[in-house]
């Protein structure tokens, strides 16, 4: 009874949907694990865990990330993989800031991370950082017609401006409370000149985008950083205990100001004793003058606390993403789910195979190559299903895929489609077909030619998200005299990688693959 439990609790459907994400940043590393509550982004988190990082620290004097920040961030992610493993959730979708983004090996230490703990660090921008938060603190505060949000985070402050569903106008600027504290403060207590520089910096550097983020008659200012609710907790407090939560909280700017004098006045220590500045108190004083000064450079006289950033938003993201692939499935389809679902598969790995083989099958149609009406539902099926094999053991799971698809009762399918589609999970990896094969061999002449050009599209597709990060998508797929060439945006430099070893089969089917990276 356990074990049917075990196997078929992620549920199908986006009532129960569970998924994983986390956030790199420069001061610490946060995993958010919840789970779907019916439509529209609703959620119940079913577990957090914050681990400290602080790669600020780890930076030599070339702004390179050390081995020391390395071993931070791998052993960050590790506990994040098996903590999220334990709530049945196979992957954990993890964006990096600021400390990767501007670091200039941070794309090598992001691609060692994948590989040492399966969990691959994707790099944005700050402003895709600004709109996935602008979407986090928009379920957690009410958004109104026009809404100004200020993120504060170790490395930067990002700016958005929108309405009540998603941002229109991002800014990304480097005035994060870790960044503003190495370069500033010198003294502690701080100086009042410190702060004033840290100030001046911060208006000197909004000054260009004032008018754009400015508060109009209307307008909703928001904060969303771990120094605006620290700052909220204590003026709520007065003295006392703070409140368990701060969302929602409203702070006035002249308020903040006074915060602002009283923390500068106190060396860290005696910061450190105040409730919820425990483990920001050597951050805090420049954090709040970062927010201080571009509250006023704006206008804003208060600002709305919210506790939903950047990781609610790539929640809140990811969960809509599944409700829409899920919802657009067939029943045949659906069959294919609730087997990989079954068997523990990595749907968010599957869902996005299957979407670049969907991809690289249509434009192979588009240049004149002929399928049989049934390939792209086979192809569909296979990339669902490739890698339920790993529930036996990593070790020829290709193998132990094509079994379990072939007794695994799949609806909606005949006993030679099943086969096909077995045989297809059987090629996406390590050696392709070959006469010597029994099974192989044993088909008609035009269902082993129909394995092995399929087979050949999946493997592409499945090495184009080598790294797991679901972030790589087709350009182009061009027929050339010489061959093909395909061109790859998002793709992390391990996907290349993986689809210019798996290329092998395309090659004998197709012709010669070029695989190149785009910046578009």
């Amino acid at each position: 009874m356990r074990e049917d439990t075990a196997m078929t609790f992620p549920a199908r459907y986006p009532g129960a949907m569970r998924v994983a994400v986390a956030d790199v940043g420069t001061n610490s590393s946060h995993l958010l694990i919840a789970e779907a509550r019916g439509e529209g982004g609703n959620y119940r988190v079913l577990d957090v865990l914050k681990d400290r990082t602080r790669l600020g620290e780890c930076l030599d004097a070339a702004g390179k990330v050390t081995l020391e920040g390395e071993v931070r961030l791998q052993r960050a992610l590790t506990r994040f993989r098996q903590l999220s493993a334990a709530a049945g959730v196979p992957e954990v979708q993890v964006y990096a800031t600021s400390a990767l983004r501007e670091a200039p090996n941070g794309a090598e230490v992001a691609e060692r991370a994948g590989q040492e703990t399966g969990l691959y660090p994707v790099i944005i921008s700050g402003e895709r950082e600004g709109e996935l938060t602008y979407l986090g603190a928009g379920h957690s505060v009410d958004f109104g017609e026009d809404n100004v949000l200020l993120d504060l985070g170790g490395g930067s402050l990002e700016f958005a401006r929108g309405g009540p569903e998603r941002a229109s106008d991002v800014l990304s600027l480097p005035l994060g409370a870790i960044r503003m504290t190495r370069a500033h403060l010198r003294n502690e207590p701080p100086t009042r000149q410190e702060v004033q520089a840290i100030q001046n910096a911060a208006r000197g550097a909004l000054a260009p985008h004032r008018e754009r983020f400015a508060v109009r008659p209307g307008t909703q200012v928001v904060l969303s950083s771990g120094t605006a609710e620290a700052a909220a907790a204590l003026l709520a407090a007065g003295g006392g205990r703070p409140p368990v939560s701060v969302n929602g909280c409203s702070v006035n700017t002249v308020q903040l100001g006074a915060l602002l004098e009283r923390l500068r006045d106190m060396n860290a220590g005696s910061r450190a004793r105040l409730p919820g500045i425990e483990r920001r108190a050597e951050i805090i004083v420049a954090g709040l003058a970062v927010l201080h000064a571009a509250l006023e450079a704006l206008g804003a006289r208060e600002a709305v606390v919210s506790e939903g950033a950047l990781r609610e938003g790539m929640l809140i993201e990811e969960l809509r993403r599944q409700a829409t692939y899920v919802g657009g499935l067939s029943a045949r389809q659906r069959s294919v789910l609730t087997t990989a679902e079954r068997f523990g598969a990595n749907l968010a790995h599957a869902r996005h195979v299957t979407e670049l083989a969907r991809d690289l099958f249509a434009r192979l149609v588009q240049t004149g190559e002929r399928f049989p009406e049934e390939a792209r539902s086979l192809l569909t099926a296979a990339a669902g299903l490739h890698e339920v094999g790993q529930i036996v053991s990593q070790s020829a799971h290709h193998k132990h895929a094509a079994y379990l698809i072939r007794h695994a009762g799949l609806r909606g399918f005949a006993p030679r489609e099943i086969e096909l589609v077995a045989q297809l999970a059987r090629y996406h990896r390590r050696g392709g077909p070959k006469p010597t094969h029994p099974e192989y061999a044993a088909l008609p002449p035009a269902d082993r030619g129909l394995v092995s050009r399929l087979a050949a599209v999946l493997r592409v597709a499945d090495g184009l998200d080598r790294s797991h990060a679901g972030q790589a998508h087709v350009r182009y797929l061009t027929r050339m005299p010489w061959g093909w060439a395909l061109s790859v945006s998002g793709a992390t430099p391990l996907d290349l990688v993986g689809a210019r070893d798996k290329a092998d089969l395309w090659g004998r089917e197709f012709g010669p693959l070029t695989v190149t990276a785009s910046n578009r």
